[in-house]
């Protein structure tokens, strides 16, 4: 399947087609959307003297749908909003698999690639190991911590915002007006909409912080499934080149597989990797540029440690 994206990426092979028969390169990462479906109160009855009632409904039903589109294109810039359904994964599972695997296929092989100038397979073997726990759990560990200060981050801005609320209302009420005016929403529609909003504060106060601050409520299970993912990808990227030298007595055939079969697992997960974040449509060059990139980097690593080591006997 990697290498099938990679030939399509570079190749042209096959190319999306969408729905009106044009062709197009979309991007692997699903595209972020949320529906809200919340109450924006009923548009006002007309008024019967009005000459020109119908102009006057088409005008509030354009103010409603551009408060809709103040909702969804918000939520939209988030990162952790809900995937347009067939994505493929959560864009947030998918940058936490990026960050592992790309710490794991870099660290564990230049540490392999260092401990095979000593000569002993027996002693790759098992100071890979134990990087790989170690390395595995840190990293598990710091995803944890971080989408868990995420988290606490959130609940202290609702926390101020409901206070400011409960002080002052009417701030809370004109900042959210003002960001509705940028999109031309007129007054009457945004009197209606903040007055139902306002009849539970929570929600009024969730969807400010989303709206008019650009903070979306990170989901309960994201600590845990970072820490997860986080950490079975570096485990998973630094095992690879480890295997080579469970099958070779002959310490220096283990390290020039290993260099081998890491050279094309590096070059692979960068072509994918600009694939997933960016599409085909960034260029072959790009996607290519970025495989060699991911190469040198780890190649760089391992030479380095291998010297050091080397070094460092002798």
């Amino acid at each position: 399947m990697v290498f099938v994206e990679i030939k399509r990426a570079l190749f042209g092979k096959e190319e999306a087609v969408s729905s009106s028969g044009k062709q197009k390169n979309p991007s692997l990462l699903p595209i972020v959307t949320t529906q809200h479906h919340a109450n924006h109160g009923a548009i006002p009855a007309e008024d019967p003297e009005d000459p020109n009632p119908n102009a006057t409904s088409t005008n509030r039903a354009g103010d409603i749908s551009r408060t809709n589109s103040v909702i969804s294109g918000s939520s939209e810039t988030t990162l952790s909003a809900s995937m347009k359904e067939g994505g493929l994964v959560n864009p947030r599972v998918m940058s936490d698999m990026i960050i592992g695997l790309s710490d794991g296929l870099t660290v564990p092989f230049a540490l392999t690639a260092g401990l095979s100038s000593l000569g002993d397979s027996k002693l790759v073997i098992t100071g890979g190991l134990a990087e790989l726990v170690s390395g595995a759990i840190s990293m598990g560990l710091g995803g944890y911590l971080a989408a868990k200060s995420e988290h606490e981050y959130y609940e202290s801005q609702v926390s101020k915002e409901m206070a400011s609320y409960e002080q002052t209302p009417y701030t809370t009420i004109e900042t959210l007006s003002s960001t509705l005016c940028e999109y031309k929403v007129s007054e009457e529609t945004i009197k209606s909409f903040t007055d139902d909003l306002e009849k539970s504060p929570d929600d009024l106060i969730r969807f400010v912080l989303q709206v008019c601050k650009g903070l979306e409520e990170p989901e309960t299970s994201r600590q845990f499934t970072s820490a997860l993912t986080i950490g079975l990808a570096y485990f998973f990227g630094g095992f690879i080149p480890l295997i080579p030298y469970f099958f070779v007595h002959q310490v220096h055939w283990g390290l020039i597989i290993s260099v081998i079969v890491m050279g094309v697992t590096l070059f692979a997960f960068g072509c994918i990797k600009t694939i997933v974040s960016i599409g085909t449509d960034c260029g072959k060059f790009k996607i290519v540029g970025n495989g060699i990139k991911m190469v040198l980097i780890g190649g760089v690593a391992a030479a380095a440690a291998w010297g050091l080591v080397r070094a460092i006997d002798k």
